[in-house]
């Protein structure tokens, strides 16, 4: 049982704000749900729509099923253009319903973003929630009577109770994919962070900002990328846990300081909310087009790891992890997001965690030597003032102390010194998690955020017949020989949104495992359940 409504209109006609307060009543009514957008890179005109899923169960993805709702707050466009996605049955609140909604708002509340809560009231009245828990959820007085208002507009409309979908969430919260990085980097112990604002990064500096005033954190937004990172390799070296997050176009301005911390060794996390390229591109679109730039990024060689997670649960572990494993390597470390993931609203079951990682920090005598050369390459790190160690750093090839050096023979051993950190790096590495029927001849790969997509179309595929499993890389680099266990005999299908396959591409180079068929989408939106489904049966036939 679930319920499927669309909400359309222009920039600054107030989608984002009927999405915010729906999500959040939904949310604390006990209703599953998922929410996520497709807008335009602009502030205003053009056109937006927000989708939101709801069911009686969880749902992390977008159904592709036909609309059950749509709602157009623009004057023809809205209508248009999803108009013959609505089901036969479905419910059409066209833009002249909305003015006589807006028209409601002026006269009683003298203020017409009171329509935006009006039209929550209404589709709460649909899914028929509970008028009076409603309004003890809401955050006030007049938010209560504003929702009340649109139970009026449904009841006079035949609109309440249409489609009525029991609230069956137990304890969880509520996270954005942004939000849950965020959250992930602060209970890993970040104490830096520092940014430019890049869609569909900038929610993650929001973020860090808010809370800063409360935490032991610090933001910085820097004037360009180049400080950004560079302020955060600063604040590293000094001794705190430090990230920066950019999208595709940041991240390019980034690589040289990215090839710094591979020469200095210095931890740092980097998140890169991937959007489609080249260039500015689809600069509010989502795509997973940047997995070779960012494991190729930076001259010269040197370890790296990149996680990309697809889930909230995910997001928040593999973000908390990877201070853990900057630190202990001393390495770069990558979280790929993107924006479909960034700024899709879901749930997670059960309350957030609250145990946070801390920084080791010990104290060396003098005669510190920053990078002594080591049987696993990882040499003692300390931070200036904790002691009477010089910690000396250069971007040039350097001696075990840190002095700048042009012995040949000492380059071909520092070299491989960095190198060899990827073996114990690669035994580290977080597997892929599968789903489904073990047992399956087909396989469905997936990495970041079709994760939870590409789950549901496993459950789907097997009903009706179709027996496969799904196996999900929330580490993608480097991948190991362990990973493909299982695998070699089966019919591989990676499910990817760029154009050229990346991740099956590092399939077979990486671990020999020949990818069958490869399904790609790249035209700036998300795969749907059902699309997913379909493109695989057309396989399978």
């Amino acid at each position: 049982m679930e319920f499927s409504v669309l909400i359309g209109g222009e920039a600054g006609q107030g989608m984002f704000s009927v999405e915010l307060e729906l999500s959040e009543l939904l949310s604390k009514l006990g209703y599953h749900f998922f929410a996520t957008k497709n807008y335009m890179s602009r502030i205003r005109g053009g056109h937006n729509f927000h989708m939101i899923r709801v069911a009686d169960r969880p749902v992390h993805a977008l159904s592709g099923r036909p609309w059950d709702m749509v709602i157009a707050l623009d004057d023809g466009e809205t209508e248009r253009r999803h108009g013959g996605a609505l089901r036969e049955e479905g419910i059409l609140l066209a833009n002249h319903k909305v003015k006589e909604i807006e028209k409601e708002a002026r006269e009683a509340f003298q203020d017409v973003t009171a329509a935006n809560t009006i039209l929550t009231g209404i589709v709460l009245a649909v899914l028929g929630a509970d008028l009076q828990k409603a309004k003890a959820t809401a955050s006030d007085a007049s938010m209560a009577e504003r929702l009340e208002k649109g139970w009026v507009f449904a009841k006079s409309w035949g609109l309440e109770r249409q489609i009525p979908i029991p609230p069956k969430a137990g304890d969880h919260c509520k996270l954005d994919g942004n939000q849950a990085i965020a959250l992930g980097a602060l209970l890993g112990g970040c104490q830096f962070m520092a940014g430019y604002p890049m869609t569909p990064a900038t929610s993650i500096m929001h973020y860090f900002a808010t809370v800063a005033a409360e935490l032991p954190v610090h933001f910085e937004q820097a004037e360009d990328e180049i400080a950004a990172i560079n302020m955060v390799l600063g604040a590293s070296y000094a001794g705190l846990r430090s990230m920066v997050a950019t999208s595709g176009g940041g991240f390019a301005l980034m690589t040289e300081a990215v090839s710094l911390a591979g020469m200095t060794e210095t931890p740092v996390v980097i998140v890169v909310a991937q959007r489609p390229g080249p260039a500015t591109g689809l600069p509010t679109r989502t795509e997973q087009g940047d997995l070779n730039f960012v494991l190729h990024a930076g001259h010269g060689e040197f370890p790296r790891v990149i996680f990309a997670p697809g889930s909230i649960e995910e997001a928040i572990t593999l973000a908390r992890g990877s201070f853990d494993v900057a630190d202990r390597w001393q390495i770069p470390v990558f979280i790929l997001t993107d924006q479909y993931f960034a700024d899709s609203v879901q749930f997670m079951e059960g309350s957030a965690p609250t145990s946070m990682l801390q920084r080791q920090y010990t104290a060396y005598e003098a005669g510190y030597q920053r990078y002594v050369f080591t049987p696993n390459g990882v040499s003692p790190l300390t931070f200036p003032g904790l002691s009477e160690a010089r910690v000396e750093v250069d971007s040039d090839e350097h001696t075990e102390d840190g002095k700048i050096t042009e012995d040949l023979s000492l380059r071909v051993r520092m070299v491989d010194k960095r190198l060899r950190k990827m073996g114990e790096i690669a035994a580290e590495a977080v597997m892929p998690v599968c789903f489904g029927d073990r047992k399956a001849a087909t396989v469905l790969i997936s990495w970041g955020s079709n994760r939870l997509i590409v789950q549901e179309a496993a459950v789907a595929l097997q009903a009706e017949g179709l027996p496969v499993a799904a196996l999900h890389f929330g580490q993608v680099y480097p991948l190991t020989p362990k990973m493909k266990k299982g695998l070699s005999r089966k019919r591989l299908i990676c499910i990817e949104n760029n154009a050229t396959g990346q991740f099956a591409n590092l399939l077979e180079r990486e671990l020999d495992l020949k990818v069958d068929h490869r399904v790609l989408k790249y035209n700036g939106e998300c795969f749907t359940v059902a699309e997913l489904v379909d493109r695989i049966k057309q396989i399978a036939d």
